[in-house]
């Protein structure tokens, strides 16, 4: 059942699961305590190095310390990244199920272009080439609001 049209169909998916990736990763990750851990583990990995260039026995054992100690900083972050993947799967899977059933026989056709079937189906490449435009345009967008929604919020607080 196409609405408007399969290439305009497929565009507001494309919108529509962007938003509320989005809003997932927001209310799901803590992007501060990332920033901060990548941060932290950047710090560690240098003085890896450098502990590595070293070559004595008591430089190795602090290198093996840290290094486990970035192992399980990397299993912390990957934690988080895990509950955002596990609902966004949730929310993107039945959509591309509706678009197997939809728009599977459909030609999309943009601006005099056809979209080309490499691998997958024309409608999943437009799906993607629709998708990173449309991620690239919300974080520009929440770059620019996100100042504002941090002053509110600290204001909220005092």
């Amino acid at each position: 059942m196409v609405v408007f049209s399969a290439v305009l169909d497929v565009t507001l998916f494309a919108v529509i699961v962007g938003l509320i990736s989005q809003a997932l990763q927001r209310k799901l990750m803590d992007k501060k305590a990332q920033k901060a851990k990548q941060q932290a583990m950047k710090e560690k990995q240098k003085k890896l190095k450098e502990l590595m260039k070293q070559g004595d026995e008591a430089s190795k054992k602090e290198a093996e310390r840290l290094n486990m100690e970035l192992m399980g900083d990397m299993k912390d972050m990957f934690k988080g990244m895990q509950k955002f993947m596990i609902a966004s799967l949730i929310v993107i899977m039945p959509i591309f199920y509706l678009g197997v059933s939809t728009y599977a026989k459909e030609t999309f056709i943009v601006f005099g272009w056809k979209v080309p079937q490499f691998i997958f189906p024309p409608y999943i490449v437009w799906y993607f080439i629709s998708s990173i435009i449309f991620s690239i345009i919300f974080n520009l967008i929440m770059k620019a609001v996100e100042p504002a929604l941090e002053k509110r919020q600290l204001a909220k607080t005092q």
